[in-house]
């Protein structure tokens, strides 16, 4: 015997206390099904509006923005060391202008063509319209300069090179390296320039740079040529030796506590003159030293190469002094 089920619902009338079939059951369930249906659709389009606007990233978004911000990083390290570069290059064409062009009888490169402007109005219009637009454009600005310097800086050593040859003895007679050897000295205690002077204590200028060491340590002239100026006094310099190098370059050490040369002597670079010393106006041991072009005190710090070691320094005197 089959058994039939009956999945209709049926609900009691208490009035004619007949049985009678459940409509509201199936409206129940027809409106759950649309209320599931409606908050799914709600749900859905909100994580479709918070994806498109951002609010929500995709896997694949999230990786971009991985990515996207490891490069801006690049970007940013990028554009400091360009800005390291472009230190380093300024201290070149310093030394370029105020000594190897000096030496070499040409004039300095005007600023104007050493900052000459590059390319055009819109070469950058590519990087615009990017969140981070103005980091590209800045960086490649800065590229861009760098590399329009540079191709300068190389043009000029080569017309340096191309003079230098038939420059051999100006070459040797100019000022050219430290007068105090890298271990011979503790400090460089005062530089070019305005300073408080220790003694009167008021700003002025400072006409040298002051190598502080001790006693005794060996002072070497920094390029061939003839002593002008071998005094011994108690005020100002104290005792001191000038010698006139030709080619409008001329040299002074103070504050020497011993002197190795008179005047009328010829002087090759690298040879001993003197000693550190504390006389005249000093408030100890140092060597003030100068250089002066053709009338006008320079910046010695462009006058010689500043991180050599010991043994290299000591080699380099040595070649200058040799015959050959």
């Amino acid at each position: 015997m089959k058994k039939f089920i009956n999945r209709n619902k049926y609900t009691l009338n208490t009035e004619s206390l007949v049985f009678e079939k459940d409509r509201s059951s199936a409206k129940l369930v027809i409106l759950t099904i649309l209320k599931y249906v409606s908050v799914g659709s709600i749900l859905g389009l909100t994580f479709w509006f918070f994806s498109m606007t951002g609010f929500i990233s995709s896997p694949k978004n999230r990786l971009f923005e991985k990515s996207n911000s490891k490069l801006i990083s690049e970007v940013v390290v990028l554009t400091a060391k360009f800005d390291t570069i472009s230190s380093f290059l300024n201290k070149t064409q310093n030394k370029d202008d105020n000594f190897y062009r000096v030496i070499s009888h040409i004039n300095p490169i005007p600023v104007s063509i050493r900052k000459a402007g590059f390319g055009g109005t819109n070469k950058y219009s590519n990087l615009e319209g990017y969140t981070f637009s103005n980091l590209l454009i800045n960086a490649s600005k800065k590229s861009d300069i760098l590399l329009n310097q540079l191709h300068i800086q190389s043009k000029s050593f080569d017309t340096i090179i191309y003079l230098a040859k038939n420059l051999n003895d100006s070459l040797l007679s100019a000022p050219g390296i430290a007068p105090v050897a890298p271990n011979d000295y503790l400090t460089i205690s005062s530089g070019f320039g305005l300073r408080i002077h220790p003694i009167t204590k008021r700003l002025q200028g400072h006409d040298g740079i002051d190598f502080a060491a001790n006693i005794g340590n060996p002072i070497r002239s920094t390029g061939n040529g003839i002593v002008t100026t071998a005094d011994k006094n108690y005020n100002g310099y104290g005792n001191y030796v000038v010698i006139n190098h030709g080619y409008g370059f001329t040299t002074l050490y103070a504050h020497m506590s011993k002197l190795y040369v008179k005047k009328g002597d010829t002087i090759q670079r690298g040879q001993i003159i003197g000693a550190i010393g504390n006389t005249g106006s000093s408030t100890g041991p140092h060597l003030h030293y100068e250089v002066i072009v053709n009338g006008a005190k320079k910046n010695p710090i462009n006058f010689y190469i500043d991180d050599l070691s010991d043994e290299e320094y000591s080699e380099m005197t040595q070649l200058f002094s040799s015959n050959n």
